[in-house]
């Protein structure tokens, strides 16, 4: 499915510091450098589990992420907006937004796991409060239309979140493994793809970088550009990925974001899966490659292609806001400091 159906440090900025927003946008605080981290997750916490995006189509994928958190040793609290529909929404913009806020505020809910992306945490993102959130800080994980959230909560309050898995994903041991040594153990790790996955990766511009991790899904990203939720690009290091587009609609994409300055701000670059992102009549298009070549094959800033995240079965869960080291030799992310409190 495409996502668009659902619609080096710089001056004065410090690499591996959170820059001050030019925004205030409404119910937030301007955010500090001073970041803020969740507590770890520990055997026997609450996790909430909502949908602020795309409706649960399937609902046996909510049963199926309660077992899995059981397993796990947590509990679980699932919301009323999993089993929503307006649209293709998970209940309203109004109900989403205030089920996130109630989750938040919660006192005995330690994280909140998201159920899938599609579409909609865009519309909420102005809707949200977030100087209570960053009043209540707490492990909020998910990809693909959740990269909204997640960004924009790190942008506004300095909450490091994460992008990982979802309700829907695949659970296994890889994706298991990474959630572990993000969200309960939280010392410093390092993500480089397991031997099953069958993406081979591929340097565009040896070296390695360091920054602040920002970043997630392609499309969304895009979106936010120009908006109040747009991310801080100095001295970052920058993952995309993409699921379902065209050659020219990513070669757009690309384009948006470079003539956003995000490409001479960043530090460092790493591609995930781009799936079911080749053309469907070759011979009238670029290839993928072309694209990802005109982009970034003479780029100022270390990047490679193939990380193990985005819209596939095994996943790295990476900490947005975290310290991390990117190695486009050795293809390795390497998180620098905690990832929780």
């Amino acid at each position: 499915m495409k996502r668009s159906d659902f619609l080096k440090s710089s001056a004065g900025i410090i690499v591996g510091t959170t820059a001050l927003t030019s925004f205030t946008p409404p119910n937030a605080i301007t955010q500090s450098r001073i970041r803020t981290y969740p507590k770890a997750l520990r055997r026997g916490d609450l996790i909430g589990i909502t949908a602020p995006a795309g409706s649960i189509w399937n609902k046996s994928h909510i049963e199926k992420i309660e077992n899995i958190l059981s397993d796990q040793g947590f509990k679980t609290k699932v919301g009323k907006t999993c089993y929503q529909q307006d649209g293709y929404l998970a209940g309203s913009d109004d109900m989403r937004a205030a089920e996130l806020m109630e989750f938040f505020e919660d006192k005995a809910i330690k994280g909140i796991v998201t159920m899938r992306g599609g579409w909609g945490c865009q519309r909420i993102l102005d809707d949200l409060d977030y100087e209570t959130i960053r009043n209540n800080p707490k492990v909020i994980i998910g990809f693909s239309d959740i990269t909204s959230l997640v960004n924009a909560i790190f942008k506004h309050t300095g909450l490091v979140t994460y992008h990982g898995p979802c309700g829907y994903s695949s659970w296994g041991n890889f994706t298991m493994d990474c959630v572990t040594k993000a969200l309960v153990i939280g010392e410093p790790f390092t993500l480089k793809n397991p031997p099953e996955y069958k993406e081979e990766p591929k340097t565009w511009v040896p070296g390695a970088a360091q920054g602040q991790l920002v970043g997630g899904n392609l499309t969304v990203l895009s979106a936010l550009v120009g908006t109040k939720h747009e991310p801080t690009w100095a001295g970052k290091i920058l993952f995309l990925e993409e699921i379902g587009e065209e050659p020219y609609r990513v070669d757009r994409m690309l384009w948006q974001l470079k003539q956003a300055n995000a490409f001479t701000a960043i530090n460092g670059l790493v591609l995930g899966s781009f799936k079911n992102c080749q053309p469907e009549e070759p011979h009238k298009s670029f290839s993928l490659d072309e694209v990802l070549n005109q982009h970034f094959g003479n780029a100022i800033f270390p990047a490679y292609q193939g990380a193990a995240f985005g819209h596939i079965g095994p996943k790295y869960t990476l900490p947005i806001g975290v310290n991390a080291e990117m190695d486009a030799d050795k293809f390795t992310i390497r998180t620098l400091e905690r990832s929780v409190g």
